[in-house]
């Protein structure tokens, strides 16, 4: 993510250098064209000077200037030497006295062949008393094309001194085209591509350079095409770019799926350690479990076999068949207890289906816990069901009534009963079983179910804590689950079973 930010970086850098790449040469080649134009002009307003002002024409070509040389001969010579076109002598009312157009003798005035707005020029020359004084060149339009034009007050001296009269002042006037010279010049040539005028704005793609008339208003533009060499970087540098930013997907797009293979790897370990975990939870509360459930049958086993130990020689028939069957009950107990533990083993949480009496189930586990408990409570069973039922949850089902009717046995007093009801609605069965009590507070109720939890109040009744936390257990194995229901203290608690049907 850093490399793919850091060319990310790199490429905005790039555009921000190419567009100040690119605006910097358009500023550069105008002030170019614009400094070039500057230099034509001046140019061309010494021209005129060295012509209006006669010592300086003598000086540079070295001959006299006669009437005659300048009314046949100087049109034709400028033209060749210099590239003038246009050439008047303006009387002192702008009258003209001498004309040659593209080096020949003309008729055509001034005002004819040029605008209007050339009058600004003509007055700025008469001012003009020296030769610095004399008035920059200007632009006109002429034919679609640009040219040039500069004037001057004819003076045979350095400094013309007071105004000359009307009969003998005159302005020299200049016309010269900015050709093809000026756009193919080598100082422009080779920075400019494609230059060239035009009378209104430049074609799209192209930059250009305001001209403006001796008005102050424009007559056009200089254009040049828009050569953007920072785009021409950009284009150069951009295969590079976008090869490097492909490399980079390339790499994320492996190092992602790296990573996502690992973090597989990783939750499928993290689930199986959790499996593990979760299997060895199991394993422990099953173990819990069976050895509390166990614990049950055998003490009532150990009841009657020391009973018989001890007063068999005093029992009748009678008594000792009832301590017999007491023994074989918990057999049988304990071996349907195996064969049960076996088959949740197998089918995890529900054995195999089978008729059960709900009733009798009820009974015969009464009578395991009050024997081994050596208990005198009378149970009172009310089955509202009335028919046996089919089911796979036997072995679960007596392990909460076991440890229900075991609390409720231990925590009741000798003189209360312990009420038992069985009943069925709404696509579930339903088992409660009451007792008198200490009762469970409102705020304890679901730490009852807690392993090993016990109440401050009950610490001197034996007991480990862990018989409800077995039963809800169980209850919840079989889709069903374990509830308390209590008035409070001293009024006894009703705990009910509920299982789908």
């Amino acid at each position: 993510m850093l490399a793919v930010l850091t060319l990310m970086a790199v490429a905005f850098a790039l555009y921000w250098g190419a567009r100040e790449l690119n605006d910097s040469q358009a500023q550069a080649q105008e002030s170019l064209v614009s400094a070039s134009l500057d230099a034509r002009r001046e140019a061309f307003r010494h021209l005129v000077v060295d012509y209006a002002w006669w010592d300086e024409a003598i000086y540079v070509l070295d001959v006299g200037l006669d009437e005659r040389w300048a009314r046949e001969e100087l049109g034709a010579y400028l033209l060749e030497a210099f590239g003038v076109t246009g050439i008047w002598v303006l009387g002192p009312q702008n009258q003209t006295k001498i004309a040659f157009l593209d080096g020949e003798p003309s008729r055509v005035d001034l005002f004819d062949q040029l605008p209007a707005t050339v009058n600004g020029l003509l007055d700025a020359a008469r001012l003009g008393r020296s030769i610095e004084a004399v008035p920059p060149a200007g632009f006109v339009v002429v034919g679609g094309r640009l040219h040039m034009v500069g004037a001057s007050i004819i003076s045979p001296f350095a400094q013309v001194g007071d105004p000359p009269s009307p009969e003998t002042a005159s302005l020299l006037v200049f016309m010269r085209p900015l050709d093809q010279d000026f756009f193919s010049a080598p100082s422009l040539a080779s920075f400019l591509k494609d230059a060239g005028f035009a009378e209104g704005p430049a074609a799209e793609g192209f930059l250009d350079h305001e001209i403006l008339g001796f008005d102050g208003r424009p007559i056009g533009c200089i254009y040049w095409r828009n050569q953007r060499p920072g785009d021409d970087l950009l284009w150069g540098v951009a295969p590079l770019l976008l090869g490097a930013l492909l490399v980079l997907v390339f790499l994320l797009v492996l190092t992602v799926r790296r990573v996502e293979a690992v973090v597989s790897h990783e939750g499928r370990l993290s689930a199986s350690l959790d499996h593990e975990r979760q299997r060895r939870e199991d394993k422990s509360r099953f173990v819990s479990m069976v050895s509390h459930e166990l614990r049950t049958p055998l003490q009532a086993v150990g009841a009657a076999a020391d009973a018989l130990d001890r007063y068999g020689g005093r029992m009748g028939p009678a008594e000792m068949r009832e301590e017999v069957e007491t023994i074989r009950r918990g057999v049988d107990a304990l071996a349907g207890l195996v064969d049960d533990v076996l088959l949740i083993g197998k089918v995890g949480g529900e054995g195999k289906v089978q008729s059960i009496d709900l009733a009798h189930l009820c009974s015969a586990v009464w009578r395991e816990v009050s024997t081994a408990l050596k208990a005198h409570q009378e149970l009172r069973l009310s089955d509202r069901i009335g028919a046996p039922i089919e089911s796979g949850a036997q072995v679960m089902l007596h392990t909460v009534l076991s440890n229900l009717l075991q609390n409720a046995v231990k925590y009741a007093p000798e003189a209360e009963a312990v009420e038992v009801t069985l009943s069925k609605g709404q696509g579930r069965y339903e088992i409660s079983v009451r007792d008198f009590g200490p009762g469970v507070p409102r705020e304890e109720r679901e730490a009852v179910f807690e392993p090993y939890w016990r109440a401050d109040r009950v610490l001197e009744t034996s007991g480990a804590g862990l018989g409800l936390s077995v039963a809800r257990a169980a209850a919840r194995s079989i889709g069903g689950d374990l509830t308390i229901e209590s008035d409070g203290l001293e009024r006894g608690s009703r705990f009910v079973l509920r299982w789908p049907s």
